[in-house]
């Protein structure tokens, strides 16, 4: 009996491109009830006690929930792309549904940040996939619904330039920036609920700091002085270095093709929030995820993508305890260790598709 049991666990079935068996079919609704239950844990902490963002916040813990669920069933398809790996897509699954940062952006803030990064990452995908205008239709979503998408432009920049998408399609992250801005910049209640959480959510703050939590360039210079002057020359430096990254891939004739596609995303989705000024909490979420969907195709960058996930978190811990742990200015420069260390790993990745090229 306990053999005829084992036997229909691991018996696998075709199940489009994957051969899965009850017991992978298993390991999916487990990891699933598992955050759902991590996520109830926690759902009943309020980050701001206003009625507003209390019912905003239900709604979009609900939204963020399935759109968790989404990216972690995307992530697999990702990896195993990337590895044709099994156990790894399974594995880059159940960690997604798990992964504090998302769980405590969910359950704690509500504020849907998973949905643009669904969006996000699904547009790299489909540019890895040789769907370059797709992606400009999911990269478009996803600055509509966060800033913090806008990391990633120059990956479609370079990928017009590489034709793999059209021009006329880039009307699509026009329009997502375009309508954003006007909503956002309206005064009084905002009628999309993730921008009036994130209205309330500024204005609570009160003062305005180049950085909020979030451990750049900005902790380790002081975040409350010369605010006006520090942000123009930022926001420049910042748009500088999205224009050498371009100029880089290009003058290097490296191919936006494969993994290549998530070097590039992953550098911007670190370093643009490194220079950038007024960074909150969770402008390091996007990185999180690219990190770890690398780690399960290099094991090698477990550690740095762990890492990213620690000084996330150590954000996160700085608002909801009023101070960190760890002096922010201290987290700045492990975030910059980060940085350099993938900089100098997309760089090695890049020349060796060259030679495998040739």
């Amino acid at each position: 009996m306990d053999k005829k049991i084992t036997d229909f666990l691991v018996k696998e079935m075709k199940i489009g491109k994957w051969m899965l068996a009850p017991i992978d079919l298993l390991l999916f609704v487990a990891a699933a009830v598992f955050s759902v239950m991590i996520r109830i844990s926690v759902v009943d902490y309020t980050a701001i006690e206003l009625p507003a963002f209390v019912k905003y916040g239900n709604m979009l813990s609900f939204v963020t929930g399935i759109t968790d669920l989404l990216l972690a069933v995307l992530g697999a398809m990702i990896v195993y792309d990337l590895t044709d790996r099994k156990i790894r897509a399974f594995l880059v699954y159940a960690i997604l549904l798990m992964l504090p940062v998302l769980c405590a952006s969910c359950a704690m803030w509500g504020m849907g940040d998973s949905i643009y990064i669904f969006f996000a990452v699904l547009s790299l995908y489909l540019l890895m996939k040789g769907k370059g205008n797709a992606s400009l239709v999911s990269y478009g979503i996803s600055l509509f619904l966060s800033r913090y998408a806008f990391f990633l432009l120059p990956v479609y920049a370079i990928a017009f330039m590489q034709k793999k998408n059209k021009l006329m399609y880039f009307i699509f992250p026009f329009c997502g920036v375009w309508f954003r801005n006007g909503i956002v910049h309206q005064s009084g209640y905002l009628p999309v609920p993730s921008f009036e959480m994130e209205r309330l959510f500024v204005k609570l703050r009160g003062e305005s700091l180049l950085s909020q939590n979030w451990p750049n360039i900005f902790q380790m210079i002081g975040t409350d002085k010369f605010i006006q002057e520090y942000s123009l020359v930022a926001k420049v430096a910042a748009a500088s270095l999205m224009l050498l990254v371009i100029m880089l891939v290009l003058l290097r004739s490296w191919k936006m093709s494969g993994e290549g596609i998530w070097y590039v995303g992953l550098v911007l989705s670190i370093l643009i929030p490194y220079v950038m000024p007024q960074m909150d909490e969770r402008a390091g979420l996007l990185s999180c995820v690219l990190y770890l969907l690398f780690a399960m195709k290099h094991p090698d960058l477990y550690y740095p993508a762990i890492v990213q996930v620690i000084i996330t978190y150590i954000s996160f811990s700085a608002y909801f305890r009023g101070e960190s742990v760890i002096p922010l200015s201290a987290v700045a420069l492990a975030e910059l260790f980060v940085l350099l260390l993938t900089i100098r790993r997309a760089d090695h990745v890049f020349k060796v598709q060259q030679e495998e090229a040739r």
